[in-house]
């Protein structure tokens, strides 16, 4: 243990026993009470907090940077004064989201896998993917920037991991690594850097292919044709599409996310006939995944009660440029889309993208005053998750 935890861990102690004293359970209540609704899902429950208190109290561990902010809130002490201005960074590990299902036994067998990669084993890639899947929930709160860095910090451990395993681990540590590189090109592309994110989909398509698995091969297909969407380049963006659809026995999902994306791109140059066969495809697949989500890769997560039908309404939204009555749909199908989506969902980054293609459907039907409606609620999510991305479309709109 470092002195600089062990100085930490005291501190921290002597701040809960002074008057009023509290005890170790009192402080995990506080803490959860000093959190935000926003903030409240992504905080350890009291049983679990308790334990991560006495770990921080003996120094063996240091609280993250969300766990900071509601100490310094409890206790009316700055961060600095609680935990030193020159503390050490949390470690990369440090994932929000996890509700206690990544320990801090977890968290030390990673660090030490990554100064030696010889002792990955089967709980070490449980944990990256444990981990992962909290990204994947805390994007959708916070949106894409924030975690730009910690994942990018986590990729660089991952890139060391995944050149040094070797024997049977190896396949799993390949692919929980692809779908680290997936998820990090999103990243990257959402917020802007499409080449960046590019190339890191381009790495999560090597490691999927080595570890011959035909749904993260097919995942990683798609986001290269999303991409594509991104830049505007519908050809590519069919092609990747199309390439997607070819895997044999996919699960159902990924079909469905593909042939709904296919659809969007023929829409986008006005091939009304297959718009429509490969959104009935989509639908079709989607409802066969619903059948079977004890299946679903993790990375469908967000395929929610809605989210087939939103994609429906942007395809419809491209077709509507030159067809008022197909235009009338789109918006009917974007607004049921974004009404069934769950809580959780309704204000993530992503989900506003369909905010702004609703507002562009009533742009485009001359309904301008609902439109520049549109964009405030936009303008007002961007400013909750600090998308500079979602802040220029809603501009756009007002």
């Amino acid at each position: 243990m470092s002195a600089d935890k062990k100085v930490i861990g005291r501190r921290l102690r002597e701040v809960r026993e002074e008057p009023p004293y509290w005890t170790r359970g009192d402080l995990a209540r506080l803490l959860r009470d000093a959190a935000t609704p926003e903030e409240l899902p992504y905080i350890a429950h009291v049983p679990s907090l308790e334990g991560m208190i006495k770990q921080w109290e003996n120094g063996r561990y240091t609280p993250s940077r969300r766990y900071r902010f509601l100490y310094a809130r409890v206790t009316g002490r700055s961060e600095a004064e609680l935990f030193g201005s020159g503390a050490s960074t949390a470690a990369p590990w440090r994932a929000d989201g996890l509700n206690g299902a990544f320990t801090p036994e977890d968290e030390e067998r990673l660090v030490l896998a990554a100064r030696r990669p010889s002792r990955v084993d089967l709980t070490v890639v449980d944990s990256l993917a444990t981990i992962l899947a909290g990204h994947r929930r805390t994007e959708d709160a916070v949106g894409s920037a924030p975690l730009v860095e910690p994942v990018r910090t986590s990729l660089a451990v991952l890139e060391g991991l995944v050149t040094g395993a070797r024997g049977p681990i190896r396949p799993k540590v390949v692919n929980v690594a692809a779908q680290w590189a997936q998820f990090f090109g999103w990243l990257k592309a959402n917020v802007g850097d499409l080449a960046v994110g590019k190339g890191w989909l381009d790495r999560a398509l090597e490691w999927a292919i080595e570890t011959d698995d035909a749904n993260l091969i097919s995942e990683v297909l798609s986001f290269k044709g999303h991409v594509a969407w991104m830049a505007g380049q519908p050809g590519p963006m069919i092609g990747l599409s199309a390439a997607a659809l070819r895997g044999d026995g996919l699960y159902p999902g990924q079909y469905a996310i593909s042939a709904a994306q296919e659809a969007r791109g023929h829409a986008m140059v006005g091939a009304a006939y297959e718009t429509e066969r490969l959104l009935d495809r989509a639908d079709e697949e989607a409802a066969a995944a619903r059948e079977r989500l004890e299946e679903a890769p993790p990375w469908l997560y967000y395929h929610s009660p809605g989210f087939f039908e939103l994609q429906r309404g942007l395809a419809y939204r491209y077709l509507g440029r030159h067809d008022r009555g197909v235009n009338h749909r789109a918006v009917e199908a974007l607004s049921r889309g974004l009404g069934t989506l769950p809580a959780g969902m309704r204000d993530s980054e992503w989900a506003g993208e369909f905010v702004y293609q609703l507002g562009r459907a009533h742009a485009q039907a001359g309904e301008l005053e609902r439109a520049v409606a549109l964009g405030e609620d936009l303008a007002e999510l961007a400013e909750q998750i600090d998308s500079s991305r979602l802040a220029g479309q809603a501009a756009e709109l007002r």
